[in-house]
């Protein structure tokens, strides 16, 4: 009879080892490629200019989302007072058609005298219950900004369920 109880009482401990086994196999690093363009507007937060603030709002399409929406805030700090050249640190929801968001946070740099930035994006997790609620990641994105208008093109990874 104690045999009998202590291989009752084993078996949904391997059983739960198994599934959890499973689970963490699916999170592997998976190649992630995204191709954007949207409209920005970039404000002065101080009188000299040298602290701004970016709102960002574009759609394209991305691996892993299909077609995405995507709102971007950050916050630009000039490297030099009076420079055009500015650090970026900011956030982003990436929405997929069926609705699961994405969500990140990006380091950068963007130079207005070019009108390009390279930016870091960190995954940071998505809507719960959705593949993407404990996402990770590191991709890079190149951005080159017009009157109004951007376009962007990021590769790197992420990694989720």
């Amino acid at each position: 009879m104690k045999r009998l109880l202590s291989t009752i009482s084993v078996s949904p401990i391997a059983l739960l080892l198994v599934a959890l086994a499973g689970i963490t196999a699916l999170a592997i690093p998976r190649p992630f490629h995204l191709v954007e363009h949207g409209n920005v507007q970039v404000h002065p937060l101080d009188v000299t200019g040298d602290t701004r603030e970016l709102v960002a709002d574009g759609s394209g399409t991305a691996t892993h989302l299909g077609f995405f929406t995507l709102h971007r805030e950050a916050v630009l700090e000039a490297q030099t007072p009076g420079g055009v050249v500015f650090n970026a640190q900011g956030t982003a929801t990436l929405t997929a058609a069926n609705g699961d968001q994405l969500f990140t946070t990006f380091t950068g740099t963007v130079d207005f005298s070019t009108g390009h930035a390279d930016l870091i994006y960190q995954w940071t997790g998505g809507t719960n219950g959705s593949r993407f609620e404990n996402a990770t990641g590191t991709t890079i994105w190149s951005v080159d900004v017009a009157v109004g208008e951007y376009d962007s093109v990021a590769q790197g990874e992420i990694i989720f369920n």
